[in-house]
């Protein structure tokens, strides 16, 4: 099938407005030396005037070489952090993570670090093209997927968030400068010299709690064209190969931006000609003031970081010094003789007490004099530092408005500052460009800084399959899966449980997730229970190519046993060491299994009295393994073994009884399911070529558990052995095909299943086939002890959890999703999908605890809440909405329908 991808895909889009927060850091080159002015806060000398344009703005950036930005003077080495989790990290993991990445921030004593944060717009058309290419056979359905969830992306605020830091390489000759200027090899060999310096940054930005690497090619170029255009949407950039600009090529982000500013103006106008037309921002600075006390993480989130959550864009600049023992301990030092001449002045000249905060002030200042010099290690560092905050907006009184939310986002914890000559405030966001002023300079322990956490996001999933829905808990992000990277990247198990209370939106997630991939081309086989996702198979995309089995309204024989436990094929046992040896076991433990499928059934269609007894048991189990246990075996052989054992003049009494009443069982209406006719050509064969084959049970007896099995009816009897074998049913089809074809198994209300042994041993072997086979198999069941009591907790890829009341349940949650119990994890699954009393049941967006299972730490990958939302697909949204609706009671239909006869027969009556 041909579609045009261009039409489908389009361009990316530029950033927008509604994209989430960005942090900005950049340093000066004036505070590079250390040389800034004494005592009082030094601010401009005039106020701000408009500026010209473009080049003409004399920019200090100069060349941008591989990932070093130079200027006349200095030169800044650039690096891109990993993204780090934190919504579910445990405190000691908090800790551990802002602990190391201080202890890697103290390897650069003595140097100055420029940060830069910044956001990229979600790639959308990318993205739809990934999955587009990661369809094995994309229909016309997905085309018309991919648009709507295209649109539901570009209408939301998405983008990745992405954090620089730059390290001060120190200064530069000016004969150098100025001879780069004339020969380019110069430059070259200013590189060279500077590279045993750079393989020592790199090796130590590497580090953990840092993990970065180089900003080159277009992470540098993405840095440039956000930082001089700063506040307004920037086009997507292209591939970018060249490791080097030279100033005329740097006027490729300059020259399509003007900045200006009246003079004691409360904002900065940013105007671009850079994407589709001219674009006009005004930008807003604040600066970091007073902090207080910060519980990082027992009780608050990252401090840098916490402007992820606004809904408009932010951007941060900061720059610190990380200081040496010495020059803190003797700045101390003055500090403490400033304040006991204080105290002298208050006592000795006026003989008054002195206010309390001095002598705070002092002990605090002789406690950091002490650390200083008392043992110096990583941690005791210090850093002087200064924070910087811009938000834009299209006008002054929309980015005033937004700079005041920001304000009131850090209350009362941190003081943010507005200050004039924001013009200059504004210029320290692009690289090399000097500190505005250096008022409001924060000290703090390194400790302190690194709480701050700037690369601390919210980010699960892969960006290769479909749309699920967003991150809803640190920030919001695209959540995009597809649920065979783990048996085909990671070589990880693709067993997904879909866990969750009543209502928690458990058949919905799957209904979703069977549509769209299946839409993709692959060829999914569901069992459902209750026979409401069978409205699956009426939507337009599955017309013609799906079907809906009700199993109970089949054939006699549907559910056999025998049938339903493939034959193993050489060909799966390929890569192993011996695969004839491998073969011939695989195929001798096929029969054992269907042998004890065959005997779970059975036991359940005795009378349970019956069933209980050891003679009962022993001939049944006895006369099975007497008969045949091939995939074309019928129950009939076991019967006939049963009747030799009980017939004559020495006949068993208790095989005569189980034949007896297994014949009585053969006749009725569900049991008749498991006794296929041996003369027939079908011994239990549900042939279907669909891509889409749904198993219905609809009709099936609910089980009350609080009965003891001697009450239960034989409706409630047969619900076990049917739902168990239903599900062998379902997984049969899978290893028909080609093994390294995709394929996916869908099995709701599990828990069901497994309280049978067989049932037990099916999840087992979905959980050790996945990776092998290619399966994705999607487990729904209400308590997370339903998989973890199975002993393949191990072999859990991905995994969902959702609402969850139950306390017990709750820590069963966290073992399945390898979080730790006890720190307050288990009151989250409570406070899932929150709704009032006045909301409707159905229709809205669920919220799942999700483990993406791509490797990450202990191979676990990032846990995110998410929120799965499938409301922009509308026929989709009225099949999966299996809440019964008392409006449509089949009573109310019967009343229309009469009262509709009424009126035709007054009507042919001539009575109006």
């Amino acid at each position: 099938m041909h579609v045009n991808l261009k039409g489908l895909f389009g361009k990316n889009k530029t950033t927008t407005d509604d994209e989430p927060v960005v942090i900005d850091y950049d340093p000066s080159e004036e505070e590079a030396t250390g040389d800034r002015p004494k005592g009082k806060s030094r601010r401009a000398a005039h106020p701000d005037v408009p500026k010209p344009r473009g080049a003409a703005m004399g920019w200090a950036l100069s060349r941008v070489a591989n990932h070093v930005t130079f200027t006349d003077k200095r030169m800044i080495a650039w690096y891109v952090l990993d993204p780090q989790m934190w919504s579910f990290r445990s405190v000691a993991d908090g800790e551990g993570l802002i602990t190391t990445h201080a202890a890697q921030v103290a390897e650069l004593v003595g140097r100055t670090i420029y940060g830069r944060i910044t956001t990229r717009p979600y790639p959308v058309a990318t993205w739809a093209q990934a999955a587009w290419e990661n369809s094995p056979a994309p229909t016309k359905g997905f085309q018309a997927i991919l648009e709507r969830d295209q649109l539901q992306l570009r209408n939301r605020m998405q983008s990745d968030k992405l954090v620089y830091f730059g390290v001060d390489m120190g200064t530069r000759s000016a004969v150098v400068d100025v001879a780069s200027r004339i020969v380019s090899d110069v430059a070259r060999r200013e590189l060279e010299a500077l590279q045993a310096k750079l393989d020592e940054t790199d090796a130590i930005m590497a580090g953990p709690g840092i993990e970065a690497v180089p900003a080159v090619g277009n992470d540098m170029a993405w840095l440039l064209a956000r930082s001089f255009a700063l506040g307004c949407p920037v086009p997507a950039q292209d591939t970018v190969e060249e490791f080097a600009w030279e100033k005329d090529d740097l006027d490729e982000f300059s020259a399509g931006v003007e900045w200006s500013a009246e003079p004691l103006a409360q904002s900065v106008r940013v105007d671009s000609s850079q994407g589709d037309g001219p674009i006009r921002r005004h930008v807003v600075v604040l600066t970091v003031g007073r902090m207080g006390e910060m519980f990082i993480p027992e009780k608050e989130e990252p401090w840098i970081a916490k402007t992820d959550k606004l809904r408009f864009p932010v951007e941060w600049s900061f720059r610190i010094d990380v200081r040496r023992p010495e020059d803190t301990a003797r700045e101390m030092n003055k500090l403490a003789d400033r304040i006991n001449s204080q105290i002298d002045h208050y006592v000795k000249d006026h003989s008054k007490e002195p206010p309390r905060q001095l002598a705070r002030q002092a002990a605090r200042a002789s406690e950091v004099e002490d650390e200083m010099r008392s043992g110096f290690d990583g941690l005791s560092t210090r850093v002087r530092g200064w924070f910087r905050i811009a938000v834009s907006g299209r006008t002054e009184e929309e980015a005033l408005a937004r700079a005041k939310a920001v304000q009131t986002l850090y209350k009362p914890g941190i003081k943010l500052e507005r200050e004039f000559d924001q013009y200059r405030l504004a210029r320290e966001f692009v690289p090399g460009e000097p500190l505005a002023n250096s008022g409001h300079t924060r000290r703090m322990p390194i400790l302190k800084f690194a709480a701050g956490v700037p690369a601390a996001t919210a980010e699960v999933g892969d960006k290769r399959g479909v749309l699920i829905g967003y991150t809803a808990g640190f920030a919001e992000r695209a959540v995009t899966w597809d649920p065979w990277y783990g048996p085909e990247v990671v070589e990880g198990s693709g067993l997904v449980p879909i866990v969750g209370g009543l209502g928690a939106g458990k058949s919905w997630f799957m209904g979703g997730m069977v549509y769209k991939t299946a839409a993709q081309g692959v060829t999914w086989t569901m069992m459902d229970p209750s026979g409401r996702l069978t409205a699956l198979a009426d939507l337009p995309e599955f017309r013609g190519v799906s079907k809906a089995v009700n199993l109970l309204n089949s054939e006699p024989g549907a559910l056999n046993p025998y049938a339903l436990v493939p034959e193993p094929q050489l060909s799966w046992f390929r890569d192993e060491k011996d695969p004839d040896t491998a073969w011939r076991l695989a195929k001798s433990a096929a029969e054992a299994q269907r042998r004890d499928l065959t005997y779970d059934t059975l036991r359940w269609c005795l009378p349970p009295a019956t069933a209980a007894r050891e003679d009962v048991q022993s001939v049944l189990r006895d006369a099975i393994s007497a008969a045949e246990a091939r995939p074309h075996s019928t129950v009939d052989a076991v019967l006939i073994a049963l009747r030799a054992r009980g017939t004559g003049e020495h006949g068993d009494p208790a095989a005569a009884t189980v034949n007896a009443r297994l014949h009585e069982a053969k006749e009725r209406e569900l049991s008749r399911l498991f006794f296929a006719n041996p003369h027939s050509g079908n011994h239990g064969e549900v042939d279907t070529e669909a891509r889409l084959t749904i198993y219905s049970l609809k009709g099936l007896a609910q089980i009350s558990e609080t009965k003891a099995v001697e009450e239960w009816s034989y409706d409630e009897l047969m619900s076990r052995p049917i739902l168990n074998l239903a599900a062998w049913s379902a997984l049969r089809g899978v290893y028909r095909s080609d093994q390294n074809e995709r394929k996916g198994v869908a099995l709701d209300e599990v828990h069901e299943i497994t309280k049978v042994s067989t049932g037990a041993t099916l999840v087992q072997k979905i959980a050790t086939d996945t990776r092998k086979h290619n399966i994705a198999a999607l487990l729904s069941t209400q308590n997370a002890s339903n998989v973890l009591g199975q002993n393949i907790n191990n072999f859990v890829g991905a995994a969902f959890v959702g609402k969850t009341t139950d306390a017990d349940a709750q820590k069963e949650n966290c073992r399945l999703l390898g979080l730790p119990t006890g720190v307050g994890y288990e009151e989250t699954f409570g406070r899932l999908s929150m709704r009032s009393r006045r909301s409707l049941a159905t229709g809205t967006p669920r919220e799942f605890i999700f483990r993406d299972g791509m490797g990450g730490d202990g191979g676990r990958g990032g846990v995110e809440r998410i929120r799965v939302d499938f409301t922009n697909h509308e026929a989709l949204s009225k099949a999966l909405n299996t809440t019964a609706d008392p409006n449509k009671r089949r009573s109310l239909q019967v009343v229309d329908e009469h009262e509709h006869e009424l009126e035709l027969e007054l009507e042919e009556a001539g009575v109006a």
